[in-house]
Parts: structure tokens; C-alpha cells; sequence
């Protein structure tokens, strides 16, 4: 998968040449934020047991993934591996990285949370950026990402299709029954049919979006799961048709009273 994600990037799928100085600021932003994140949760994490870490809290981290990807128009995944990857995105990298203190410095672990803070800000108020870094409409172009979804599903133990749904349709006993107490969002998945392993018919999405932001996301999407149940990745099914023309009649499907139904 490394080697393929590599060969990806050396196809200029994501290079920096094309971008205007505020799409290189935009991507700076999210390293920025995401160096920031990182720092702090090295300290909070060792630090947690004390009240006053605890009262400042740790930023979620869900929050920073999903600005990440609606900014960057980019999947979290790929975003990480070009942060370490890329020699033209580590040119963007922070100058001066943040420093992570010990339990007894908690002015820094304050002052790391300011800049983090910062940084987001001007993610959140900044324009998506302008000129997409994987749009490219050519047959090689097409080629690597179905190779890209390919190697998801090489990894997979399950894959899916499903839609966005409305947790709040579920009564509480099938919220407990399908869902983590910690899972906060008021979206789900429900699943329609899939390939491989059973999955349970609703769970928890790759990402928490909210009211506002949830209409601007796709409806449908293939997932694909490892064996412990836990994202390998996400995609708009608008995004995967290659690959599900290749998948083929689907192993299992539940019907619209949420019965299973197999192939």
C-alpha cells in the first residue's frame, strides 16, 4: 500500500506547482494545525491524571479531520501521507514546531493551545481551496484511483455501500444495541448491501458532521472495514463505480425492514 501511495504521489496527483499563494497558505494552515494537534496530545496525554489538563481539555481531533478534508477537498488518509511524504509539502511544513512540555508546564501546553486554536481559525474562515489537487480527468489519472481503491480492499475484511442516516429514527434500544456510547454525532450509516463479512446495519460514520455541514456531504459512500470493525477508508460512491462494477453482485444486502438477506 505504501509502495502504491508513493507512486501516486510521484505522478504529481498532488504536487504544488499549479496552486495560488493562498492555496499554499491554505495547506500551510492545515499542517500547521494538525503539528499543533499533535504536540498537544503527546502532553495531555501524559498529563490527563491532572485536573487543570482536564480543564483545558484536548481538541477534537474529529474536528480537525473533517475541516482538513472540506478545505483541502482531500481525504484525511491521503493529507497525512503527503505531510510526510512529499518533498513539496514538507516545504510547507512549520518553520518552528511546537514543543511539547512536561505535566509541570502547563503555560505551554496553554500557549500550544492558543496557536492551535489560531491555526484552525484561519482553516475554518478560509475559502476551500481553489485548485483541486487530485482533479484530473485523464484515463492514467482514473487508473490510479481505482488502483488506490484496489488496495483498500486488499486490506479489507468487509466492504459496504451505505447511506447517510438519522440517528434519532432508531429508538434508544437499537441505538445501544448498534452504536458506542462515546459516538456523539447525530449521523450514522446504514448500510444497503455489501461484499465479503457481514456488517452490523447501522454504525457510526468515518467522520462526525453536524446540521450545517452534513447537506454538503455525499449521501451514499463505499466503506471499507478491517477485521476489528474500524475504518480502512471512506469514499463517495459517486467516487467508487469502477470499482464496485468490479466487486459485482453484492454478497448480502438488508431489505427495507432491516432484514439480511443473502446472496
Amino acid at each position: 500500500m505504501l509502495t502504491l501511495l508513493t507512486l501516486l504521489l510521484a505522478s504529481s496527483q498532488l504536487n504544488l506547482e499549479h496552486l495560488s499563494h493562498s492555496d499554499r497558505s491554505l495547506i500551510q494552515a492545515a499542517l500547521a494545525a494538525k503539528q499543533a494537534h499533535h504536540v498537544l496530545n503527546i502532553q495531555y496525554e501524559n498529563c490527563q491524571s491532572k485536573r487543570d489538563y482536564r480543564q483545558a481539555g484536548l481538541p477534537d481531533a474529529q474536528l480537525l479531520r473533517s475541516t482538513i478534508e472540506t478545505k483541502l477537498q482531500l481525504p484525511y488518509e491521503t493529507f497525512l501521507f503527503a505531510s510526510q511524504e512529499a518533498a513539496e509539502w514538507q516545504r510547507l511544513q512549520p518553520r518552528a514546531p511546537l514543543q511539547s512540555g512536561s505535566c509541570a508546564e502547563l503555560h505551554l501546553y496553554l500557549e500550544n493551545l492558543d496557536q492551535y486554536e489560531l491555526h484552525l481559525f484561519s482553516l475554518e474562515i478560509a475559502e476551500p481551496i481553489t485548485n483541486s489537487l487530485t482533479d484530473n480527468k485523464s484515463n492514467e489519472v482514473s487508473e490510479q484511483q481505482l488502483q488506490l481503491l484496489r488496495g483498500y480492499l486488499q486490506r479489507a475484511n468487509s466492504v459496504a455501500i451505505a447511506r447517510v442516516f438519522d440517528r434519532t429514527q432508531l429508538n434508544a434500544i437499537e441505538q445501544a444495541n448498534f452504536l458506542h456510547p462515546d459516538y456523539q454525532s447525530r449521523y450514522i450509516f446504514r448500510l444497503e448491501q455489501g461484499w465479503r463479512n457481514v456488517m452490523p446495519i447501522y454504525m457510526g460514520m468515518h467522520s462526525q458532521f453536524n446540521e450545517q455541514n452534513i447537506a454538503k456531504q455525499a449521501s451514499e459512500w463505499l466503506i471499507f472495514l478491517d477485521t476489528q470493525k474500524q475504518f480502512i477508508a471512506a469514499r463517495p460512491l459517486s467516487e467508487a463505480s469502477m470499482l464496485i462494477k468490479e466487486l459485482g453482485t453484492a454478497d448480502w444486502l438488508f431489505d427495507l425492514n432491516g432484514n439480511l438477506l443473502r446472496k
